[in-house]
């Protein structure tokens, strides 16, 4: 087998080390700006690089999968004139035991924006190792978390070192720009807390920076609004992201469990492990497709591909994940499903009501009763305005549930099932005629009472 890492990260050595203990192949493109275009799939991947000075032009082919090692940068937040350090900041700890010995030193957390867990580990192991080296460290952040993994641990760690937490609900710096320091006020709602400091450390907002980016638009990655790739994804394993094959080496990752996740990025390739696409995967009628590009474009998955010979889109099989969104938008309705069975509504009957959920949604625990019918789809996506139009004719209401935003395994394919269920709405009202008929939910698995009251109301109203 052979593993390409992509990036440029202090954990680069112990990654190529790994897998090369495994027994594998490794190459390595440590500046993703080299990085010219990333096809195919997993088990064959296909890396064009550019030249670079020095560097002949390399083109890489039959990779079976890659590590993606880069990370978002950390930009510096600017406080009233004044720069603070980054909380990744390679190196800090070691600068700031070489400053002032008497000169606290702080960590500010959610002072941007809500700081995320990765942020909360580095500032912890850091806070502690300053403290033990006899520094007055202050950690002030606005929310205390406890979710993470070993986090417990971490916390315990910096308090018995001395460190200072306050959570706080209030805060105001100034800062004095002919002696570089930022002047605190700090409050919890009890007391209020006086710091006067020049060396601040805080992390920098949502900005993942341009060689972040450029990585994710070549590895045509799925990321969320603020361009991260795995971030805040509960419901995956650290290190997967929206295409099959390709995985991130995440702050948390990196700093917390490096070799966990190698353990378990090389069990996943090795194994191809996949879930079986309740709808089986895509498929596509060369004659029927007219290149429009639409699928390639809605694809989270990047499971189609442009065959420009044939002019057509092409699908790859072992990256889909079934979610039928492509065969959904089609306008030539050159794409179906392997596996897709056509709705009977032959018994349905008006005074019924029809709910068509997403398989991961709250919608997927409803049992069928004698005022509505379910319909399950693999994903929101599917959910398309001909489709929803159609079942009106058998059906008096249609009811979609889909997941909360954030929470959709396909990325995205919620928002574009509310899209289409507002267009259908916009659609009826055009024409005068009950846009009630139709609706939309957002409801886990984890909300079946707030979901039934929800369906309780639609089916009376």
């Amino acid at each position: 087998m052979t593993v390409m890492i992509i990036g440029e990260s202090c954990v680069n050595g112990r990654v190529c080390e790994y897998f090369t203990q495994q027994g594998m192949k490794v190459s390595h493109i440590p500046d993703v700006n080299r990085l010219r275009s990333i096809t195919g799939e997993i088990g064959n991947f296909r890396v064009d690089t550019k030249e670079n000075e020095g560097i002949e032009d390399v083109h890489y082919t039959e990779i079976d999968f890659i590590v993606l090692t880069e990370q978002p940068s950390a930009e510096h937040v600017e406080i009233v004139g004044l720069m603070t350090r980054s909380l990744y900041e390679d190196g800090k700890v070691s600068t700031a035991l070489k400053t002032a010995v008497s000169e606290p030193v702080v960590f500010l957390l959610d002072f941007v924006k809500e700081s995320p867990l990765s942020a909360t580990m580095h500032a912890l192991k850091d806070a502690a190792e300053l403290a033990r080296n006899k520094r007055q460290v202050f950690y002030l952040a606005k929310f205390i978390r406890t979710a993470g993994r070993g986090i417990e641990t971490l916390y315990n760690e910096a308090r018995n070192a001395g460190v200072t937490f306050v959570k706080y609900e209030n805060i105001d710096i100034r800062t004095d720009l002919s002696e570089d320091e930022f002047s605190i006020s700090v409050s919890d709602g009890v007391q209020e807390l006086e710091i006067k400091t020049k060396t601040l450390y805080a992390d920098g907002g949502p900005d993942v920076g341009e060689r972040f980016e450029y990585a994710t638009k070549k590895l045509n990655l799925t990321t969320n609004d603020y361009g991260n790739v795995t971030e805040d994804k509960f419901y995956l394993a650290p290190a997967l992201t929206s295409r099959r094959g390709v995985y991130h080496i995440t702050r948390d990752l990196a700093a917390e469990r490096l070799d966990e996740g190698l353990d378990y990025i090389y069990a996943h390739a090795k194994s191809r492990f996949r879930d079986i696409p309740s709808l089986g995967v895509a498929t596509i009628d060369g004659k029927k497709c007219v290149f429009c590009y639409n699928c390639y474009r809605a694809c989270s998955h990047a499971a189609l591909e442009p065959d420009s010979k044939n002019s057509q889109m092409q699908s790859l099989t072992e990256a889909c994940a079934g979610c039928g969104t492509c065969a959904g938008l089609c306008p030539a309705n050159a794409i179906t499903m392997a596996d897709e069975e056509v709705c009977d509504d032959a018994g349905a009957a008006l005074g019924k009501a029809l709910v068509i959920c997403c398989e991961n949604s709250g919608g997927a625990t409803l049992e069928e009763s004698n005022s509505f019918d379910v319909i399950t789809v693999p994903c929101g996506g599917l959910i398309d305005t001909g489709r929803l139009s159609d079942e009106l004719y058998a059906y008096d209401k249609v009811l979609a549930v889909i997941c909360p935003d954030d929470a959709c395994r396909h990325f995205d394919g919620n928002k574009r099932a509310c899209a289409q269920v507002s267009r259908l709405r916009d659609m009826l009202s055009a024409a005068k005629l009950d846009t009630e008929r139709v609706r939309i939910i957002q409801a886990s698995q984890a909300m079946p009472g707030v979901l039934r009251e929800e369906l309780d109301e639609f089916l009376g109203g």
